[in-house]
């Protein structure tokens, strides 16, 4: 039984990109007792794949695959001892990636992954690749993940790539598979160029219908550049996406949201943000003169910021990616009157003789006051 190293670990290494490397291990020549009788343990269905009860790495065995129907899920796989590091190496999608060490640290390269890692160039490995759809997303993400290395893909990539897509085989695909692969693309920087290359592709439509009709120029919007080059969570990176409709007057934009939410299933978490913009856009937007104490307290309650205080943080620093002098007054603002509110401490109203609506009302005109004094007081 032989055990490499292979794919992505070796493929950022040669890069010079920084650790920890994600480890991927192929076995040859081995089943799947000799690896459980060695303690690891068994998570593959559909071929086997086994974890490393002690380091929590991956290792599967080597296999083959055959298309036998539609889509990304028509496969049949052979993961005998008969199988070869080379036959394996072959099923993968790019050159790139079908890079192999062995325990002494000696390259197997059948594919000549490094001399296209040199010359900047995404190849695919074998024309197997437009058998499986999911990898045009796949060529989209690596293309973004190594934007700051200007990688190109291969003209005959391009071919095989535009046939997939002729063919209408990204129909197949299932919207929660193609959200998995918008998470991963999500994590680095320069996220919107993975949808720039399906939109190159005409690929953009099928794979996020919810997004169809953007081009090249809204992905390049300044909004969404800007938080593609710097160092943010998923969660705001896609949130630029969708301040980005905003700025660019689109309609629905909460319809668009809450139907990509029902197709793709993805968590909450990605449409906080979104949706605490939405609502709170057009307040914010107004003119600075008008942000009265009645202003800034009705956008503190829009974000029901006195009780979630995240919110108005937030909300905020997704509008940073846009700011003028005007925003940044306003933001000092509204942090200014959130600190006073949570401050306010109120107490016996109920023994004043006030009930229910008048007791919330009192409230808000004790934080109004405050608020309109301290603003006077400011040198915001």
């Amino acid at each position: 039984m032989q055990i490499y190293l292979v794919g992505g670990a070796i493929r950022d290494r040669l890069l010079g990109l920084p650790t920890p490397y994600e480890n991927d291990w192929v076995v040859v020549n081995g089943t799947p007792d000799e690896l459980i009788a060695q303690g690891y343990i068994k998570v593959g269905k559909s071929f086997p794949v086994f974890i490393d009860p002690k380091s929590g790495e991956e290792y599967a065995l080597a296999r083959t695959e055959r298309k036998t129907g539609e889509g990304y899920h028509g496969f049949e796989f052979d993961a005998g001892p008969h199988v070869t590091l080379e036959e394996d190496l072959s099923r993968r999608d790019l050159t790139i990636n079908a890079i192999a060490q062995n325990h002494d640290g000696l390259l197997l390269d059948p594919f000549h992954g490094q001399k296209d890692i040199e010359n900047k160039t995404l190849r695919h490995v074998s024309d197997a690749f437009q058998e499986d759809p999911l990898r045009v997303l796949r060529i989209a993400r690596f293309k973004a993940k190594l934007s700051p290395f200007d990688f190109v893909i291969a003209e005959e990539t391009k071919t095989l790539i535009n046939e997939i897509v002729d063919r209408g085989e990204l129909s197949s695909l299932v919207p929660e598979r193609t959200w998995l692969e918008t998470e991963k693309v999500l994590q680095g920087v320069g996220f919107n160029e993975y949808f720039k290359t399906l939109i190159e592709f005409k690929a953009l439509d099928d794979t996020y219908p919810d997004l169809a009709g953007l081009d090249l120029s809204f992905f390049s919007h300044p909004i969404i550049q800007k938080a593609a080059d710097e160092d943010h969570s998923k969660q705001f990176r896609f949130a630029s996406i969708f301040y980005a409709l905003i700025k660019e007057g689109k309609k629905n934009v909460k319809d668009k949201l809450d139907s990509m939410q029902n197709n793709m299933r993805f968590a909450n978490a990605y449409k906080d943000i979104p949706v605490l913009l939405i609502s709170s856009f057009e307040l914010i937007q107004r003119d600075l003169s008008e942000y009265s104490a009645d202003h800034l307290l009705t956008i503190l309650e829009t974000l029901d910021a006195l009780r979630r205080p995240n919110n108005l943080e937030a909300t905020l620093n997704l509008l940073m990616l846009d700011a003028d002098d005007d925003f940044i007054q306003k933001r000092n603002l509204l942090q200014l009157s959130l600190d006073l509110v949570k401050n306010i401490k109120i107490n016996n109203l109920q023994e004043s003789g006030l009930e229910g609506n008048e007791i919330a009302r009192k409230i808000r005109e004790i934080r109004l006051i405050a608020i309109k004094k301290d603003i006077e007081n400011s040198n915001i």
